[in-house]
Parts: C-alpha cells; sequence; structure tokens
C-alpha cells in the first residue's frame, strides 16, 4: 500500500478507552488524540517518515481494513507530534 499526494496511511496503536453511552461508544480520554504508527507518505510529505510513531487527532481521517487490520489514511495536517 502507498499514500498518495499530502496524504500519510497509518495504523493507529490501541483503541484508547471509551465509554458506552447508549448505542453510542465515545471516547473517554480526554486528551483526543491517539498515538499511530506511519506505514507509507506521499510524494508531498516531508514531516514524518515510514516507521516514525506519531499522535493524531482521534478520529481522523477513513479508516479501513486490509487483511484483518485497521488502517487509516490521514492528511499531513492531522499529525500533532512526532515522537
Amino acid at each position: 500500500m502507498k499514500a498518495i499526494e499530502s496524504r500519510v496511511l497509518v495504523r493507529v496503536l490501541g483503541g484508547g478507552p471509551t465509554e458506552k453511552i447508549g448505542n453510542f461508544e465515545l471516547p473517554s480520554d480526554p486528551s483526543g488524540l491517539e498515538k499511530a504508527e506511519v506505514i507509507s507518505v506521499g510524494a508531498k510529505v516531508e514531516e514524518v517518515k515510514e516507521g516514525d510513531q506519531v499522535y493524531i487527532y482521534q478520529g481522523a481521517g477513513k479508516e479501513f481494513i486490509q487483511d484483518g487490520k485497521k488502517y487509516r489514511v490521514i492528511s499531513s495536517s492531522e499529525i500533532i507530534v512526532v515522537l
């Protein structure tokens, strides 16, 4: 898999704690951030590289599943910090 343009492909590391309210499952972490591993970066992304661990906004980007693993495609602006 390869990200294109200014997109970044990440794998979220752990879902973080959640709280179930009725039919909704909401994040109970007040920071609203998730730790993720960078899998691929588009050609226009210079801030991160493959293998970096980053914090992203919780629920950022579009999630998909391939080979039983969850991935997200985010824009580089949704990355808060590179660890």
